[in-house]
C-alpha cells in the first residue's frame, strides 16, 4: 500500500469514527454507563437510551431500539399528549340540569366529561347549589356519563379479574371519589352482635354482613364483591372486629363507578336537606333543560402531578379517555390511543413502532421502546409552551412523588425530574438529569423486563444510571 492511500484509509477510518455516537466511541460516561449495564447482570431485558436534549445527540444506547413493557413509564406518553392536545389550562365540566317547578325537580341530570377529581365534598358542594336555586326534592337523578364509551374497565385490566385494590379502578364519564369506596367497620354495641358496616352511596351496595363483635384481638375483615344482575354490587362481609376500637377502613375499586356516583349524589342531596325518592339510573335522561349548577375541574396542569409523581393509573385512563372524547363523542380508550401515536409520530416515532393499549402502563400489553421515550422527553423539553408543566409534573429525585426515598446522593438537589414505573416483570425509570446551565440537560429512559424477583437490582441500575449522569454533569471541583 502506498503512503498515499495508508493516508486515506487512516483519514476514512478516522471520520468513519467521528460519525459514531458517542457510545460507540470511549466516552467516559459512555464507558461508565456500560460498565454498570454489565455489571448488573440482568441480562437482554435491560434497554438505556440517554440522549443529550439539546442537540439530540445520543450519549449511550443499549439495546435502546427494542420495545419493551414500560409499566407506569407509559404515563409520560399519556401527560405529554394530554398537555400538547388538550392545553394546561382544560378543564373539566360537571353540569346538573333540571327544572324546578314548586322546589321538585322530577328528573335531576347529572352530566359529566371525565373530570377524575370529583369528591363527595363537591357532590355535596353541587347539592349546595341546587338548595341554592330553591330545590327542595329530587324524585329522580339521571347520570349521564355519555362523554365516554360504556366500557368501564380500561384496557388490559382484565388481566386480573379478582383484584379489589383500588389501583385497578374502572372509569367513568361521571364518576367520584377515583371509583372507589372505603369499607367502614365498626364494633357493635355489645360482643356477640353484629358489626356497623358504613358505605357512601349505600344504595348501590347490596350488604351481606356477617361480621361480629369480638372482646379482643385484631380486626379481621374478609370481603368479596361481585357485580348484581341490576348493576349493583354485592358485598359479602366475614370475619370479626373487637370491642373498644374505632374501627377499621379499608378502600377497594367499585365495580361500576358511574352507578355509585349516582348514589352518592342521592347522598350528597340528602346531606343538604334535599328530600324525594332519588332514584338512581344511567342514561342521558330528558334533553333540553336548563343548568342549575356545575363545577368544573382544577385545570390539567394541576391534576397531572397525580400521574406523573404519584403515578395515578385512574387519573391517567380517564384523562386517555378525555383526550379520545375531544377528538369525537364518546370517548373510547382506542381514539385516545390514537391520539397517543401522533403524538409520539410528532416525537420522530413512527406510528405503530409502540404498542399502545391504555394509558397507565398497568399490566401486559403496552410495548415501547427506551429511544422512543427519550425522543418523546427531548421533544416535551422544546415546547416552549408547556415544558415548565411537563418537567414540574414529574417526581423530583429525592425530594416527592415516587422517587422521594430514591437518589438522594446526588451532586447536586432536585436535578433529576422522572417517572418511575414497576411491575412483577419490569421495572422502569425515564426523564431528565438537569445540569448546571439550560442547555445541559440529558434525557435518559431505562426500561427493564424478565426481571421478576430481580426488581430491585434492576430498581438500583437504573438509580446507579442516573447518578452516573448527573455526576458527569456536575463533576467535583478539582
Amino acid at each position: 500500500m502506498t503512503r498515499t492511500m495508508r493516508a486515506l484509509s487512516v483519514a476514512l477510518a478516522l471520520l468513519a469514527l467521528s460519525a459514531l455516537p458517542v457510545s460507540a466511541q470511549t466516552s467516559p460516561l459512555a464507558g461508565r454507563l456500560a460498565d454498570l449495564v454489565r455489571e448488573a447482570g440482568l441480562g437482554d431485558g435491560v434497554g438505556v437510551s440517554v440522549v443529550d436534549v439539546a442537540s439530540g445527540r445520543e450519549i449511550y444506547e443499549s439495546r435502546g431500539a427494542t420495545v419493551r413493557n414500560p409499566a407506569s413509564n407509559m404515563k409520560l406518553v399519556t401527560a405529554a399528549a394530554a398537555l400538547l392536545e388538550l392545553g394546561p389550562d382544560f378543564q373539566m365540566l360537571t353540569g346538573v340540569y333540571g327544572r324546578v317547578e314548586n322546589g321538585r325537580v322530577t328528573d335531576l341530570v347529572v352530566r359529566g366529561q371525565g373530570d377524575p377529581t370529583l369528591q363527595t365534598s363537591d357532590l355535596v358542594e353541587l347539592a349546595e347549589g341546587l338548595a341554592d336555586r330553591g330545590v327542595r326534592a329530587v324524585d329522580r337523578i339521571w347520570v349521564d356519563a355519555s362523554y365516554f364509551d360504556d366500557e368501564l374497565l380500561p384496557p388490559a385490566f382484565d388481566q386480573q379479574p379478582d383484584e379489589a385494590a383500588s389501583f385497578r379502578a374502572a372509569v367513568g364519564g361521571f364518576v367520584a371519589e377515583q371509583s372507589s369506596f372505603v369499607l367502614r367497620v365498626m364494633p357493635g354495641a355489645t360482643v356477640g352482635s353484629a358489626a356497623i358496616v358504613r358505605l357512601a352511596g349505600e344504595g348501590y351496595f347490596q350488604v351481606d354482613n356477617e361480621m361480629t363483635t369480638t372482646e379482643a384481638g385484631a380486626p379481621r375483615v374478609i370481603a368479596s364483591q361481585r357485580n348484581a344482575g341490576d348493576g349493583r354490587m354485592v358485598l359479602t362481609l366475614r370475619g370479626t372486629v373487637p370491642a373498644g376500637i374505632l374501627g377499621v377502613g379499608y378502600r377497594r375499586r367499585v365495580e361500576n363507578p358511574v352507578l355509585h356516583a349516582g348514589y352518592m349524589m342521592g347522598d350528597a342531596l340528602e346531606r343538604v336537606g334535599i328530600g324525594g325518592r332519588h332514584a338512581v339510573s344511567v342514561g342521558a335522561g330528558p334533553s333540553g333543560m336548563p343548568m342549575l349548577t356545575s363545577r368544573y375541574s382544577p385545570p390539567l396542569a394541576e391534576i397531572l402531578p397525580r400521574v406523573g409523581k404519584w403515578s395515578d393509573n385512574f387519573v391517567a385512563e380517564m384523562l386517555l379517555k378525555v383526550l379520545g372524547a375531544e377528538q369525537a363523542r364518546p370517548g373510547t380508550s382506542a381514539r385516545g390511543a390514537e391520539v397517543l401515536q401522533a403524538v409520539l409520530a410528532r416525537a420522530g416515532v413512527p406510528v405503530g413502532a409502540a404498542t399502545i393499549v391504555n394509558g397507565s402502563g398497568l399490566f401486559d400489553g403496552n410495548l415501547i421502546a427506551p429511544s422512543h421515550l427519550t425522543k418523546l422527553l427531548r421533544y416535551m423539553y422544546q415546547q416552549p409552551g408547556v415544558r415548565a408543566e411537563y418537567v414540574a409534573q414529574l417526581a423530583v429525585g429525592g425530594s416527592d412523588g415516587t422517587l422521594s426515598r430514591r437518589l438522594r446522593d446526588l451532586p447536586a438537589p432536585r436535578i433529576v425530574r422522572a417517572k418511575t414505573g414497576t411491575l412483577n416483570d419490569a421495572i422502569a425509570l425515564s426523564g431528565y438529569v438537569l445540569g448546571p446551565t439550560p442547555q445541559d440537560v440529558r434525557a435518559f429512559s431505562v426500561i427493564c423486563n424478565g426481571i421478576r424477583g430481580r426488581q430491585g437490582a434492576a430498581r438500583s441500575l437504573a438509580d446507579a444510571i442516573v447518578t452516573a449522569i448527573a455526576q458527569d454533569l456536575w463533576p467535583e471541583p478539582s
